[in-house]
């Protein structure tokens, strides 16, 4: 039996790729704990993390109509941090709209939980694509 964990080092990276669901959302949740654990990510950091990753797919998903295609999650370390970027692809075109009225409401406090929790974060659409990303470091403060 092993008494240690072997930690992810620069470049390791982790692919997820799911269904585009909100309600599968908490396996890109749990694949983050389990990364940002392997990446030596305290546990306060591990769990700003987890939350932030959940935000960073409902925003991706914020302003589609999204009943087809596939979020993929890529997960990598780099040095002391650990970037994220969620992908909706595989939708249609029409699926993917403008943040409009509520959604964009909601996109907005996505946006604002982000900034409490991690270090750096942004989202874009083009050509039927949305894809958003984050990074926060080890022993950083978001601001």
């Amino acid at each position: 039996m092993r008494d240690s964990i072997d930690l992810l080092e620069a470049d390791d990276r982790v692919q997820l790729r799911f269904p585009a669901r909100g309600d599968l959302i908490v396996l890109a949740r749990l694949v983050t704990s389990a990364v940002s654990a392997r990446a030596g990510f305290d546990i306060e950091e591990l769990e700003d993390l987890r939350l932030a990753v959940g935000e960073l797919c409902l925003l991706t998903l914020q302003g589609s109509d999204a009943r087809s295609g596939d979020l993929c999650l890529e997960l990598t370390v780099l040095g002391d941090t650990l970037g994220v970027v969620c992908t909706l692809e595989r939708a249609s075109a029409a699926e993917v709209a403008g943040l409009e009225g509520e959604g964009a409401e909601i996109a907005r406090l996505s946006e604002q939980i982000l900034d409490a929790l991690v270090d750096e974060h942004g989202r874009e659409s083009q050509d039927g694509s949305v894809r958003a990303w984050l990074q926060k470091s080890r022993g950083g403060h978001a601001e």
